[in-house]
C-alpha cells in the first residue's frame, strides 16, 4: 500500500480520484454490469474504508468528537446494505442449479428419449429466475428503498456548507462527504446489479466533486438507457445465463418441430445443440463463481468493518 494516501488528506483524495478512474477503465472494457466490474466496485468500497480508518489517526481530531458518529454512521450505511445485497444473491444457486440440471439432462445426446425430462428441467430453471426477480423486487422496494441514502438529495446549499466547512477536523469532514457520496453511488451500483432495478427509481448519488464519479454516474445511467434493460437484475452474467437457456430451448423446439435431417445436415444440427449446452454451463459457471467471490468479499468487508471500529474506538480511548 502507498503510504502517503494515508497520511494526508491531499494523499487520501489523490487516492479517490485514481481509484475512480481505474473503475472507470473496468466499465469500459467490460460488459455492462459484469460481476468483474461490480467486484471491483466493493474491493473500492473496502480499499478506501481501510485506508480512512487509517487516515484517521494520523489527523489531530478530538477524542469522541462528531467526526467519530459521523464514520459510525457510515459504516451502518455500509454494513445494512451490504447485508441486503448478500441476502439477495442466496438464491441464485437455486438458479445456477437449475440451469446445470437443464444442459445435464442433454449430457451424453439422449435428448431424442427425453424430451419431457429437458422440458421440465427448462420449467423449473426459468421458475426459479422468476422466484429470485420477484424476492429481489421486494428486497428492493422492502429495504433498499428505505435506506436513508436511497432518497439522500444533496441541495445547492448543502453542498455550498460542505464546501465551506470541509477542512473541518482538520480536513476529515470534507474526506467524509466525499466518502459518502462516493458510497452512496457504489451502493446505488451495486443495488442495481446485484439486487433489483426499477425504471425511474433509481437513487439520486449526492453532489460528487471528483470529475470520474460524476462520469462513471453518467455512463452507467446512459448505458442502462440505450440498452433498454431497466428492470430486473442488472448483472450481466444473471441475463446471459438465462439467455443461454432460452437459446437452448428455442434449439431443441426447432429440432423437434423439424424433424431429425440426414448426414451433414443433421451433424450440423448435432454440433449447434452442443454449443447451445456448453454456453449454458460456461455461462452459469461464471456466475456461479463470481456470485461466490461477491459473498467472500462481502463477508471480507464486514470483518473489516468491525476490526475498523474497535480501531478508532481504542485510538480514542488511549488518547
Amino acid at each position: 500500500m502507498d503510504s502517503s494516501c494515508t497520511n494526508s488528506v491531499n494523499g487520501f483524495y489523490t487516492f479517490l480520484n485514481k481509484s475512480m478512474e481505474d473503475l472507470e477503465r473496468v466499465y469500459l472494457s467490460n460488459s455492462f454490469m459484469s460481476l468483474q466490474f461490480l467486484q471491483r466496485v466493493i474491493c473500492l468500497l473496502r480499499t478506501s474504508h481501510s485506508h480512512l480508518t487509517l487516515l484517521v489517526q494520523k489527523l489531530n481530531l478530538p477524542v469522541g468528537d462528531k467526526w467519530l458518529d459521523d464514520y459510525m454512521d457510515e459504516t451502518s450505511k455500509l454494513w445494512d446494505v451490504c447485508h441486503v445485497i448478500k441476502s439477495s444473491l442466496s438464491s441464485m444457486e437455486s438458479f445456477c442449479s437449475a440451469a446445470i440440471s437443464v444442459a445435464s439432462t442433454l449430457d451424453g445426446h439422449h435428448h431424442h428419449h427425453n424430451r419431457r425430462q429437458v422440458m421440465r428441467a427448462i420449467t423449473g430453471c426459468r421458475r426459479e429466475a422468476v422466484g429470485i426477480e420477484e424476492e429481489n423486487r421486494a428486497l428492493m422496494e422492502n429495504r433498499v428503498q428505505r435506506f436513508p441514502f436511497w432518497s439522500e438529495q444533496v441541495t445547492t446549499t448543502a453542498a455550498m456548507e460542505s464546501s465551506k466547512i470541509q477542512n473541518g477536523f482538520s480536513g476529515f469532514r470534507g474526506v467524509m462527504n466525499t466518502m459518502k457520496s462516493m458510497n452512496t453511488l457504489f451502493l446505488t451500483i451495486l443495488t442495481q446489479g446485484l439486487v433489483y432495478s426499477i425504471p425511474g427509481e433509481a437513487a439520486a448519488a449526492a453532489t460528487v466533486t471528483a470529475t470520474a464519479m460524476v462520469r462513471l454516474k453518467q455512463r452507467v445511467a446512459a448505458e442502462m438507457e440505450r440498452t433498454g434493460v431497466k428492470k430486473g437484475v442488472m448483472m450481466y452474467e444473471y441475463r446471459r445465463s438465462k439467455t443461454a437457456v432460452e437459446e437452448l430451448k428455442a434449439e431443441l423446439e426447432r429440432r423437434w418441430c423439424g424433424g431429425g435431417g440426414r448426414g451433414e445436415e443433421e451433424e450440423e444440427a448435432e454440433k449447434g445443440l452442443r454449443e447451445r449446452v456448453e454456453s449454458v454451463k460456461v455461462s452459469v459457471g461464471s456466475l456461479r463463481s463470481g456470485t461466490e467471490s461477491v459473498v467472500a468479499q462481502i463477508d471480507d468487508f464486514f470483518d473489516e468493518i468491525v476490526d475498523g471500529r474497535k480501531m478508532l474506538l481504542a485510538f480514542c480511548s488511549h488518547r
